[in-house]
């Protein structure tokens, strides 16, 4: 008799939609194909940007759902399961206790054994947009969520969802200045390239988006011998 197959599930945190693509989209790609279940959970919707595409400044709400389709589109072309959304202000994002409990909840619901998130402590310091305020603190909240609060039996989120505490295995940090992990995405990486121009709001020149994305890339992939790849801090959680 076989033994069954255990599900594996990747949850990949970020603040805003196309932060997941920039630095994990590739990798996200490899993992859908290889059979894992990979989820996008972001803290915002985006509200706080504008149509860079068209010149417009619109109301928070008209760019938060043109965002979000825009970022399911670009999850689908990549093999995402599902997109989440916590829907924290824009810009305004802090690592409450009440964020903690939302990642928390999401954790012990989707059981992933891996959880990508943004380095909450080691930052590639000539990059300022590594410093927004709302990706420190959503990296912090995943960060104090997965360990101890979402493995520990006697703590209880609010609001509390019933669900039963769990431990997730191992993080990958992205956007860090001390990678330790390199995943090939040669194979993927026009799929990482047509997932970011979905983002079309946010886009002025697709072409040169495609260059840069193929020039980071391709700088990680000298450090393994391949032509594109993408960079993690990895860690495993205490058990």
């Amino acid at each position: 008799m076989k033994k069954a197959v255990e599900r594996e599930v990747i949850a990949i945190f970020g603040a805003h939609p196309d932060d997941l693509d920039w630095g994990t989209g590739g990798s996200a790609a490899i993992w859908s194909q290889a059979g894992k279940e990979v989820y996008y959970i972001l803290t915002t919707s985006g509200e706080g940007g504008e149509d860079h595409q068209r010149g417009l400044i619109l109301p928070p709400d008209e760019i938060a759902e043109i965002r979000e389709s825009e970022q399911r589109h670009a999850a689908t072309v990549l093999g995402v399961k599902e997109v989440l959304f916590l829907r924290q202000p824009d810009g305004r994002v802090e690592a409450t206790l009440a964020l903690r409990d939302q990642v928390v909840n999401v954790i012990r619901r989707l059981q992933p054994q891996i959880v990508v998130s943004m380095d909450p402590g080691h930052w590639a310091f000539d990059n300022f947009y590594h410093y927004h305020p709302d990706h420190r603190a959503t990296a912090l909240a995943v960060v104090d969520a997965i360990y101890p609060a979402a493995g520990t039996a006697t703590y209880t989120p609010q609001p509390d969802e019933g669900l039963p505490p769990h431990k997730v295995r191992e993080v990958y940090f992205s956007a860090t200045s001390n990678p330790n992990r390199f995943i090939d995405i040669s194979d993927t990486i026009d799929l990482k390239v047509q997932a970011l121009t979905s983002h079309r709001s946010q886009i002025k020149h697709p072409e040169a988006l495609a260059r840069i994305v193929r020039e980071h890339a391709a700088q990680y992939g000298e450090k393994i011998g391949c032509p594109y790849a993408e960079a993690f801090r990895r860690m495993e959680v205490p058990q």
